[in-house]
């Protein structure tokens, strides 16, 4: 069960309605695939239609699942599990928007670097903690001995920046 603040308020109960709606299909289908997180047509429109919202931020809905998270650990012993993914849309529509080279220097991709809480007693996982989103600039691609500290050293500048 998400806070009362769902995923976020995004400046309007509807948006924070739909945020709320979004998160509830993805946890009861166990996907991120939007078609079918919707469950018809309709619902992946929707689901599109929040997500592209200028008003809707990734910041935003960490924020709001971390301090839910942050409540939900108050009398109990975690540990924060981080880690660092890659995401790439190898072979896929080269013509997405937002995207820098992923580890290989050449796929388009991002990274999500993210903290999740377990429960020291049972390993459950309570929930996100906090995370960070970043692409790389075109044209850079960081040496695998150097990529950790590189990149975490800006995941570290973004989270002190809040950017």
């Amino acid at each position: 069960m998400i806070g009362s603040e769902g995923i976020g308020v995004f400046g309007d109960v509807r948006r924070a309605g739909r945020g709320a709606w979004l998160f509830d299909r993805i946890v009861a289908t166990g996907s991120l695939v939007l078609r079918t997180v919707g469950g018809n047509r309709a619902g992946e429109i929707a689901a599109h239609r929040f997500l592209d919202s200028p008003r809707v931020s990734a910041v935003e809905i960490i924020e709001t699942l971390g301090r839910c998270t942050g409540e939900r650990c108050r009398g109990r012993r975690i540990i924060a599990v981080q880690d660092t993914t890659e995401i790439n849309f190898s072979g896929r529509d080269r013509a997405r928007c937002g995207l820098g080279p992923a580890g290989d220097g050449k796929t388009p991709g991002f990274f999500m670097h993210a903290a999740v809480a377990v429960d020291a007693e049972d390993e459950a996982v309570v929930g996100l903690l906090d995370g960070a989103i970043w692409t790389r600039p075109v044209g850079q691609r960081v040496g695998a001995r150097r990529r950790r500290g590189v990149e975490q050293a800006a995941w570290s500048r973004r989270n002190r920046t809040g950017g």
